[in-house]
């Protein structure tokens, strides 16, 4: 089949082998990168490389890439946010290794300032600015790819432990970026430490000073930032390794064509996923991952310019009464810092904070302790539900307005007072916790009862509409019969001679009546 199409692509010229991949790219990108014997052979990997860097491959392998997102749904693409990730996670850790290389003290440089460390060394902001904006990126891409796996209810799968440990992952990214906030010794720097100080402090009950072996005094010191400095190098090697249980868990049966599962004992028609995968899924992800980066520099050459205005909802009038919310955290941070403002006592957003993450992780055992005994009930995909596509965008509604908490238009908690401020964001915290702990769960019952109800209501209306049509039907049967009896008795009366006589005369005498 492969060589028929190719021996019949050398017949035509170029303009229609282009219409060709236009009308059928998702075909042509199977043959080109699909699992075929040619493959298995060194000079394959080889060819396909330079195919990739020559002229012609990159004009080819760009209108492909091109026509494939144009023409299919986001939805089918399995997992190009996943690798765009794992691209991310990997140019953070080399951008965090040229960072540490900078830090390094030399005998003849005397640096004061990070400035001024940048005027003397080459490429020092750069370096610095790509290890910041990476974690941006990184937990963009998180979210893209967490909501992008709810929508299409991957918890569900049998994949469950790869779940588990994506939203473990997930949990220790956060750590890992607060010990890395605490080293830019800024004023945010030293906030992030106190609240990360007091956080591990609750965790022993406050029992003395157990927070002194990793925090010293709660605030920035030479011995808290060296502390933090040796947490904060070696803390990423187990996320990577989470990061590898985690794709390996998930994808070791996955065939990104077919969209099912294929087995590693050689029976399906692919050897492995991390072939496929790097054959397929990886150059669509570089190239968005290029793409992202290229926009951002050239739209945002000053890197202070990147504030993530679209999280800020505030009034310039509320800015006296802010205080020590006037110096907000990073934007990711704002939900779990607006959870421990909301709280009334510190244990309680303490709880709600983790049990985001517990729910967030264990989303696959909460669902089939749900659906235990409802396995009869089909699975409904979320794209083919209006219910549950809606409740899906209220869900992502509530992310938002959850991380425009602080610094203003905040929602909170005054021993005086009560609870102060904007109650849409009580509403969107409460919903974000109803939706992962209830409703996400029962959408597909909801709406199987909603479809038996509408279906039973329909076949009984149909039912009823029938039987008043055929009443309707015999009652204008008899109307029309009888109003024909009357017209030809009518008839047959008028011409009856008696009856005119007789008729005659009744007018006759009520005439003379009417005389006298």
């Amino acid at each position: 089949m492969i060589t028929n199409v190719i021996l019949y692509i050398d017949n035509i010229n170029l303009l229609d082998w282009y219409s060709i991949i236009i009308i059928e790219g998702r075909y042509f990108r199977r043959v080109q990168w699909g699992y075929h014997p040619i493959f298995q052979s060194t000079d394959a990997i080889i060819n396909w490389g330079w195919n990739l860097i020559s002229f012609s491959g990159v004009i080819l392998s760009y209108l492909n890439f091109f026509v494939n997102r144009l023409v299919l749904p986001f939805s089918s693409v399995t997992s190009v946010i996943g690798f765009m990730l794992l691209i991310a996670i990997v140019l953070q850790v080399l951008s965090g290794f040229f960072l540490g290389w900078y830090y390094i003290p030399e005998p003849g440089l005397v640096v004061e300032l990070r400035e001024e460390m940048f005027n003397d060394t080459r490429f020092g902001a750069e370096v610095f600015y790509m290890h910041v904006r990476g974690v941006d990126t990184i937990f963009v891409l998180s979210y893209l790819h967490i909501l992008k796996k709810i929508y299409l209810k991957n918890y569900i799968t049998s994949e469950s432990d790869g779940w588990i440990l994506g939203g473990y992952a997930f949990f220790w990214f956060h750590y890992i970026i607060a010990l890395g906030i605490c080293l830019s010794a800024t004023h945010l720097s030293d906030l992030t430490l106190t609240i990360v100080a007091n956080i591990y402090w609750s965790l022993f009950d406050n029992i003395h000073k157990t927070y002194y072996v990793i925090f010293t005094n709660k605030h920035l010191n030479i011995d808290q930032m060296t502390r933090l400095m040796i947490f904060h190098y070696f803390t990423p090697w187990y996320y990577l390794y989470l990061i590898q249980l985690h794709v390996l868990f998930c994808h070791e049966s996955w065939d990104s064509d077919s969209g099912e599962c294929t087995y590693e004992d050689k029976s399906g028609s692919y050897i492995s996923w991390f072939y496929d995968a790097f054959l397929k899924e990886i150059q669509d992800a570089w190239y968005w991952v290029m793409f992202v980066f290229i926009y951002f520099w050239l739209h945002h050459f000053n890197a202070h310019t990147v504030n993530y205005f679209f999280f800020e909802r505030w009034n310039i009038s509320e800015l006296d009464e802010i205080r020590f919310y006037g110096v907000a955290p990073h934007w990711y941070f704002r939900p779990l810092m607006g959870i421990l403002v909301i709280s009334p006592t510190h244990y309680e957003g303490l709880m709600w904070v983790g049990l985001f993450f517990i729910l967030l992780t264990f989303l696959p055992i909460i669902y089939n302790f749900y659906n235990t005994h409802n396995k009869h009930i089909p699975t409904i995909p979320m794209q083919n539900s209006l219910i549950q596509t809606f409740a899906f965008i209220i869900f992502l509604l509530s992310l938002f307005c959850t991380a425009s908490m602080l610094p203003c238009g905040r929602y909170y908690y005054e021993p005086e007072g009560g609870y102060v401020g904007n109650p849409w964001v009580k509403f969107s915290l409460q919903y974000v916790y109803l939706y992962m702990f209830w409703i996400i769960h029962h959408l597909d019952l909801i709406d199987h009862y909603i479809f038996q109800f509408f279906q039973t209501f329909v076949r009984k209306y149909l039912k009823i509409c029938k039987k008043y049509a055929r009443l309707v039907k015999v009652m204008m049967f008899k109307y029309s019969a009888f109003t024909n009896q009357v017209t030809t008795n009518r008839s047959v009366a008028l011409l009856n001679k008696d009856y005119l006589l007789k008729l005659k005369q009744r007018k006759t005498k009520k005439t003379s009546k009417k005389k006298l």
